[in-house]
């Protein structure tokens, strides 16, 4: 493709997430019929709330995905969706908490107490700020890796082995609890899970958003790309604000980069954008379902909207 080709199509990803009314626009004559759909979860710790929201809407409509791939948290809402629980997920993070998701560590509680080098150096010595055992035993209770198994629909969920610096890839059969948490095991903040060899944490280390690796596994004819990463920006230049907004865009022009690729790699499948229409006002943190609530009331009146303009009718 010229040079000129690339350039639009990368002027067009931009604009889809710096405008995200402008997604999931329909292209020519590429109707819903017979296609295989593809949807990809790019996590976003509670911001990943608002990806449930499209699996409402696709289950109102009676889409079924051939494939769904996901990372952190959106390798949770994959899996879940595979499992043909669209509506469990939903209120899962209606009702989800803090203490659903994590602990504090004595380690992380007495380095904030301890004086100077004292707190620095307990603080280096442990290996995760938080305890999520939380998690893994909210995954249990909500997770039937059984149902995943059987399911026709393909999934694909990605963590980073920190010892070879490579992607790591499970699918129906190789999924278990063990990287499902892994998935979603942000570094720092939670330990590395152990696999044999493997020192496993986040895909998104490596691959916020496992676009092309859903492309590359299996035949698909459009992709549905959630990016729930849309925030206000900061009204004062203080550390957190500023370090969670920088960070935020990195990751969604590291999806934009993958979007584009993916347009120019497969120009046969219609790569479909679908961002917040308005800013989601909760931190990666901030698990508490009366707040996560109306994210997931966004992401299925957003998800509506673009199965509409995609031709799937109710």
């Amino acid at each position: 493709m010229r040079a000129g080709g690339r350039t639009l199509l990368l002027g067009a990803a931009l604009t889809l997430f710096a405008h995200p009314g402008l997604a999931c626009e329909a292209r020519g004559d590429r109707g819903p019929a017979s296609q295989r759909l593809g949807v990809v979860f790019a996590g976003g710790g509670a911001k990943a709330a608002y990806e449930a929201g499209l699996g409402l809407a696709l289950h109102e409509r009676g889409v079924v995905p051939a494939a769904i791939a996901g990372t952190s948290a959106g390798a949770v809402n994959a899996a879940l969706l595979a499992a043909g629980e669209a509506e469990r997920l939903a209120e899962l993070w209606r009702t989800i908490r803090r203490e659903d998701v994590f602990a504090y560590r004595a380690p992380a509680v007495l380095g904030g107490l301890l004086p100077g080098w004292l707190g620095l150096r307990l603080l280096a010595r442990t290996r995760g700020l938080l305890d999520p055992e939380p998690l893994r035993a909210t995954l249990a209770r909500h997770v039937d890796l059984q149902r995943v198994r059987a399911s026709p629909i393909a999934v694909l969920v990605v963590a980073t082995d920190l010892v070879s610096g490579t992607a790591e890839r499970f699918d129906n059969a190789t999924l278990t609890l063990d990287t499902l948490v892994a998935s979603a095991t942000v570094p720092g903040l939670f330990p590395p899970v152990t696999a044999g060899d493997r020192m496993l944490v986040d895909g998104g280390v490596v691959q916020r958003a496992p676009v092309l690796e859903l492309l590359a596994a299996h035949r698909l004819d459009r992709l549905l790309v959630v990016a729930a990463y849309r925030s206000e920006a900061p009204r004062e230049a203080t550390l957190q604000p500023v370090v969670e907004r920088a960070i935020e865009l990195a990751l969604a022009r590291e999806i934009e980069r993958d979007v584009e690729l993916a347009r120019l790699r497969h120009p046969r499948v219609d790569v479909q954008v679908l961002a917040p229409s308005s800013p989601l006002r909760v931190r990666p943190l901030d698990f508490d379902g009366a707040r996560l609530g109306p994210l997931v009331e966004l992401g299925r009146a957003d998800g509506r909207r673009c199965l509409e303009a995609l031709g799937y009718a109710d």
